[in-house]
């Protein structure tokens, strides 16, 4: 970069004071530069096309939060003069706990280096590297070349969502504080043994059935949920700022709900939302990877309309009901409010969404209701499911990421008609 500058200097000073030796030297340190750019490229790109990768995980499945060993051994091909660095990029919410995920500075020459670390993954579903990042430096230049193809990918890692958690209920908003601790939401018996997957709660193991088959069996219990339930998902509109664990959270336990609702007889019915926005409905869906592929299709959906303190028509008329009958009506305002209701009343129609919602609690399979949100931005949707919910006679209950949790909201939301509001 001080060659560089250095030229552009003698060239302007050549410009400007007519020096034909200054010229002399901007040209030729120019040319220098030219062709020391030149042969950097070419060297680069014949060290990507020599660099190769394998790549070893265990586990391959695991569950979410559990801890993946890694071993990336990668062949580099340093070219003479030049300086190189790998880098094993980590899956998008996959931190490196432990080891390197970078090379030392490679001197020139052939070089199989390998990568060995540690990861979280904290999302959930299958998930992929990122990939590889080459930079490669001399004395002149630096670049960096990544390598995105699916080569660079591999494996793919599959994690399965951590079982839902909730607090126990009590007397307040939170529950009493001696019944703070979060447990896992089990069932009234056991519906199937299975293998052991890192991250499972060890509490779950079934120690008669290891020991008799010499490996881990953990005990997986039927949910607690209505005969027929409908599984409410509300993601917040990409441009609602969110952060990217609350979303996460809330997909992770949708996903356990939906692999839960999708084993019984009546499969599982899904109903994705985005505010006012219905984005899917599954009805009795038994497809688990259907119902995986519909909640990440809408990961971080576009929100085309807003539904911010609506009016039913039903309470409209009960507000202009109630309002009629008081005795202070001759006052301006209960005059003018009265007048509002009347006028107003007869002209509302109902929104889209709450047409939607009517026809899916038509449905006379559906007993209860059960709605997973992060709890950002406005309710006025989520009041319109509790109160669909409170004119059927369907229970509902409503889960939310403990950061969003305020007493406010949970009091609010139970006011809406559910009757249950807990943490996730």
């Amino acid at each position: 970069m001080g060659i560089f500058f250095a030229a552009l200097a003698m060239l302007l000073f050549a410009w400007f004071f007519d020096s034909v030796p200054a010229l002399y030297v901007s040209v030729v340190t120019g040319g220098f530069l030219a062709f020391r750019a030149i042969a950097f490229l070419r060297d680069a790109e014949a060290a990507a096309a020599a660099l190769s990768l394998s790549r070893e995980a265990t586990p391959i499945t695991l569950r979410q939060g559990g801890i993946v060993t890694v071993a990336t051994t990668l062949k580099v091909a340093v070219p003479r003069g030049m300086k190189a660095r790998a880098s094993d990029i980590p899956p998008s919410g996959s931190p490196v706990i432990r080891g390197q995920a970078s090379s030392p500075d490679l001197e020139p020459g052939d070089h199989s280096v390998t990568l060995r670390y540690g990861m979280t993954c904290l999302s959930s579903g299958s998930i992929r590297w990122k990939g590889v990042d080459l930079l490669l430096s001399d004395p002149f230049y630096s670049l960096t070349l990544p390598f995105r193809s699916d080569e660079f990918r591999e494996p793919a890692i599959h994690a399965t969502p951590v079982g839902r958690y909730h607090k126990r209920e009590g007397a307040g908003i939170y529950g009493e504080k001696d019944l703070e601790k979060l447990t896992v939401v089990k069932g009234y018996g056991i519906r199937a043994f299975r293998d052991y997957i890192s991250g499972d709660d060890p509490r779950s193991i079934d120690w008669k059935l290891s020991a008799k088959h010499g490996k881990l069996f953990v005990r997986e219990y039927s949910g607690i949920s209505g005969k027929y339930p409908l599984l409410v998902v509300d993601l917040p509109d990409s441009a609602v700022l969110c952060p990217q664990n609350l979303r996460d959270q809330v997909l992770g336990a949708a996903l356990e709900a939906a692999r839960e609702m999708s084993t019984s007889p009546q499969g599982c019915s899904l109903m994705i939302i985005s505010g006012a926005n219905l984005l899917a409905f599954l009805p009795h869906e038994r497809s688990l990877q259907k119902v995986e592929s519909a909640l990440f299709e809408f990961h971080s959906p576009q929100r085309t309309v807003q539904c911010y303190r609506t009016l039913d028509p039903i309470v409209a008329e009960a507000l202009r009901a109630r309002i009629s009958g008081e005795e202070d009506l001759q006052s301006d305002l209960g005059k003018r409010l009265l007048e509002i209701y009347t006028r107003f009343i007869p002209e509302m129609k109902p929104l889209p969404f709450d047409v939607q919602c009517a026809r899916v609690f038509s449905r006379p399979s559906e007993t209860a209701l059960h709605v997973l949100t992060t709890g950002t931005g406005d309710i006025s949707h989520l009041a319109t499911l509790g109160l669909f919910a409170r004119r059927l006679g369907v229970d509902a209950s409503l889960g939310l990421p403990e950061d969003t949790a305020s007493p406010h909201l949970m009091q609010k939301l139970r006011g809406a008609g559910y009757t249950l509001v807990r943490v996730v």
